[in-house]
């Protein structure tokens, strides 16, 4: 799901995060923490403010159809005000996409952004930034210049090889659905629900 993320004034679309999810509906209450959960389509927004990342809204999605109609009755929108996200590890931001390279193991290949950050946040506190740019530089002209291709298995290998060294961030997937309920009840429990409650502007 593309979700969005402002910062120092720009907008930038998030391409990946540590342990997959930033914040999950679960961990809110507008879904059950289960295996079926994790397969729910869903999209949010996230601003950084005095170095506090912050949810704006959370849209949990019934079907995948809905992201392609205008059926409202198949989604729910949440609205959040000052509400901190209690977030460990690295989250990946991209921004101005120059040009689509299809990658398989990337959602989005991060190398067809022209300015492309790594945001680092400690209990939802942005500790450090890395402008990954120049390094997603060089693999854009690599590709661009025919010294690469991502149709190439060993020039794939290569070029993951050099993302992973460059990146502070580990942002392979959890390796099974039990690791990733065991994630969603800890988050669960970094959220006091009956705050969050008062802070949800709006539930459609």
């Amino acid at each position: 799901m593309e979700q969005q993320l402002k910062y120092l004034g720009k907008d930038y679309n998030i391409i990946s995060a540590e342990q997959e999810f930033i914040i999950h509906p679960a961990a809110l209450d507008r879904l059950p923490v289960t295996n079926d959960s994790l397969k729910q389509l869903f999209s949010c927004t996230y601003h950084v403010d005095d170095f506090r990342l912050m949810l704006d809204t959370l849209t949990v999605y019934s079907t995948a159809s809905n992201l392609y109609t205008n059926d409202k009755k198949a989604e729910e929108t949440y609205s959040f005000h000052n509400l901190t996200v209690s977030y460990n590890g690295a989250i990946l931001i991209g921004a101005c996409m120059s040009k689509e390279f299809l990658w398989k193991g990337f959602n989005t290949a991060c190398f067809s952004y022209m300015y492309v950050y790594e945001l680092i946040f400690e209990d939802g506190i942005l500790i450090t930034t890395i402008d990954q740019s120049k390094a997603i530089l060089r693999i854009r002209k690599n590709i661009e210049l025919g010294y690469r291709s991502v149709a190439n298995h060993s020039d794939v290998k290569i070029i993951s090889r050099f993302m992973n060294s460059s990146f502070i961030g580990d942002y392979k997937p959890l390796s099974s659905d039990r690791k990733r309920v065991h994630y969603l009840k800890e988050m669960q429990r970094d959220y006091n629900h009956a705050g969050i409650e008062k802070q949800i502007l709006l539930g459609e």
